[in-house]
């Protein structure tokens, strides 16, 4: 009899489906009201404060070489990469060169970063990605066509003098090691020349006639009638001869180098100067460098970015579907809690 009891007591607390839908249908016009209204005021939402996002693409190409020649020998590129590279596009310097030259006077770097967007970078195993897609937003075609424009032109001078100023530097400091080493082997030659010169005066430069005569005979008798003394030049006098005139060479040869590496110096000590009077005039004109530029030749758009004609976000009909979903929600809980939180 309990058993009983207790069944037909849970039975009495279990909602009937049917029940609840009644319950739902017997309320729709709030639950519509509430679709509705959620779902109008998300639109309006969308379409009066959200701000319109414009984005416009950069398909930037880059085939950067390992290394490239200059008038002063072979310069290998420290980046090896083209993800590096392309990963220097939302760099400091860039990005600070890009707010100044957009007037952006409340833009933050962390802000402006935010708004440029690199494409995916995953690549097949044994294949080297050389196209980049970079994506540029704004509140308005013409500023994200602007915006997009003038980050790619800073990103391609910051390069251009990147590459040169680390190149000029390399090259540099290995002629001041180069002159050092340069130096230091001048000073030996000459010291191994004065002690040639040293030596040479030293020795004769024939051997004693005495030692060397040479002996006549007669075709007759077959005899030795007298001998004829013979001047015989020292072989040490000719070799130290040879020494001297190897060390003189090389002498010549050291200071040829010398006086080329201190002209190469004097040009990258100018070219230095010019790179400190660009940073220094805060990029007011472009770099004239007679350094090789390999960037500009490397780093390419294949088609010059356009404005886009439609905003990507925000979608309005879609703000209005996740309203309407959300305010059918709402009325469907309403709807329930009315039924039965407050039923007698």
């Amino acid at each position: 009899m309990n058993e009983n009891q207790n069944n037909v007591q849970y039975y009495e607390d279990e909602i009937d489906l049917r029940e609840l839908i009644m319950a739902l249908w017997k309320r729709k016009k709030m639950i519509i009201s509430f679709t509705l209204i959620v779902a109008i005021l998300a639109g309006m939402f969308s379409m009066f404060v959200l701000s319109p996002v414009y984005n416009t693409k950069l398909d930037v190409v880059i085939s950067m070489p390992e290394s490239y020649h200059t008038r002063y020998g072979e310069y290998k590129l420290p980046i090896t990469t083209n993800e590096q590279y392309i990963n220097l596009f939302i760099s400091n310097d860039v990005l600070l060169n890009t707010i100044k030259d957009m007037g952006y006077e409340e833009v933050s770097m962390e802000s402006l970063k935010k708004r440029i967007s690199i494409g995916n970078m995953e690549t097949k195993a044994g294949l080297v990605q050389n196209s980049f897609e970079i994506s540029v937003s704004a509140d308005n075609p013409e500023e994200s066509l602007e915006l997009a424009q003038t980050l790619f032109d800073n990103y391609l001078e910051f390069m251009d003098v990147m590459t040169k100023e680390r190149a000029i530097s390399y090259y540099y400091n290995h002629f001041i090691v180069e002159l050092n080493t340069l130096e230091d082997s001048l000073d030996i030659a000459k010291e191994t020349l004065i002690r040639n010169e040293e030596l040479l005066a030293q020795t004769p430069k024939l051997i004693n006639q005495g030692e060397a005569s040479l002996e006549i005979q007669t075709k007759l008798t077959n005899e030795s009638d007298y001998v004829i003394p013979v001047n015989t030049v020292n072989p040490n006098y000719i070799k130290i001869e040879n020494d001297i005139v190897g060390n003189k060479q090389a002498i010549n040869g050291i200071e040829n180098s010398m006086r080329m590496y201190n002209q190469y110096l004097d040009e990258l000590n100018k070219e230095q100067e010019i790179i400190t009077e660009y940073y220094e005039s805060g990029r007011a004109g472009k770099l004239e460098s007679s350094t090789i530029s390999v960037v500009k030749t490397s780093i390419y758009l294949p088609s010059p970015p356009i404005a886009p004609s439609q905003k990507t976000s925000p979608s309005n009909s879609m703000n209005i579907v996740i309203g309407a979903v959300l305010g059918g929600m709402i009325g469907v809980m309403v709807a329930l809690v009315k039924e039965y939180w407050f039923k007698n």
